[in-house]
C-alpha cells in the first residue's frame, strides 16, 4: 500500500504544479502578449477535479479532514468506537451512491461520444476522476473502518483541540477569554 501512497502524493502534487504553470502562463500571455491559451481554463478545471477527488482519499489516509468530536470525547471507549463506525458507515453509503451516480454519468458521456469544449479528448476520459476518486475514497473508508474496529484509530480527522465549556483553555490557566482580552488592552 505504501507504493500507492507515494503515487497518490506525486499525482496530487503534479496536478497542482500543472494548474499553477498553466495559470501563470495564461496571465503572462494575456497581460504581456494580449493573447492566451484557448484550452487553459478547461485544462486547469479538469486538473482541479482530479486533484480534489484524489485528495478525498488522501485526506482520509492522513487523517486530515476536519472532525467535530466534542461529544465523542465524553463517551466511553466502546460507545465512541460504535459512533465512529456509524459515521464511517454513513460515509460509505454516501460514497457508494456517488460512485454509482458518477458511473452512470461517465457511461452516458461515453455512449453519447461527447468531447470536451476546447480539448480534443472525450469528456468521459477527463471526467473519469469522479468514479475513480469515489472508488479510492470507498477503499480508504473501508480501511478506516477496519482500523477503528481493531482499535488502531479513535477519530475521523483533525480535531483534538481541548477547550472547556467556559471558554478557558485546558492548560491549567483558569483565566477566561474575556479576561485575556481585557489584559491585552
Amino acid at each position: 500500500m505504501s507504493r500507492w501512497n507515494k503515487i497518490e502524493e506525486i499525482l496530487i502534487g503534479s496536478l497542482l504544479a500543472i494548474m499553477v504553470i498553466i495559470t501563470c502562463l495564461q496571465v503572462v500571455l494575456r497581460y504581456v502578449f494580449d493573447s492566451g491559451i484557448v484550452w487553459g481554463l478547461e485544462a486547469t478545471s479538469y486538473a482541479f477535479l482530479w486533484m480534489v477527488l484524489l485528495g478525498l482519499s488522501y485526506g482520509v489516509r492522513t487523517n486530515s479532514h476536519i472532525a467535530v468530536d466534542l461529544i465523542l470525547n465524553w463517551l466511553p471507549s466502546r460507545s465512541r468506537r460504535l459512533l465512529l463506525l456509524l459515521s464511517v458507515s454513513l460515509g460509505l453509503i454516501y460514497t457508494l451512491s456517488m460512485l454509482y451516480g458518477t458511473y452512470v454519468y461517465i457511461e452516458r458521456l461515453h455512449f453519447l461520444e461527447i468531447y470536451a469544449q476546447n480539448i480534443s479528448v472525450p469528456k468521459w476520459m477527463l471526467s473519469a476522476a469522479l468514479p475513480v476518486g469515489f472508488l479510492l475514497l470507498l477503499l480508504r473508508l473501508l480501511e478506516l473502518a477496519i482500523q477503528i474496529y481493531s482499535g488502531e484509530k479513535d477519530s475521523l480527522g483533525v480535531s483534538n483541540e481541548r477547550v472547556s465549556l467556559t471558554g478557558a483553555e485546558e492548560t491549567g490557566d483558569k483565566e477566561t477569554g474575556a479576561d485575556k482580552a481585557g489584559a491585552r488592552e
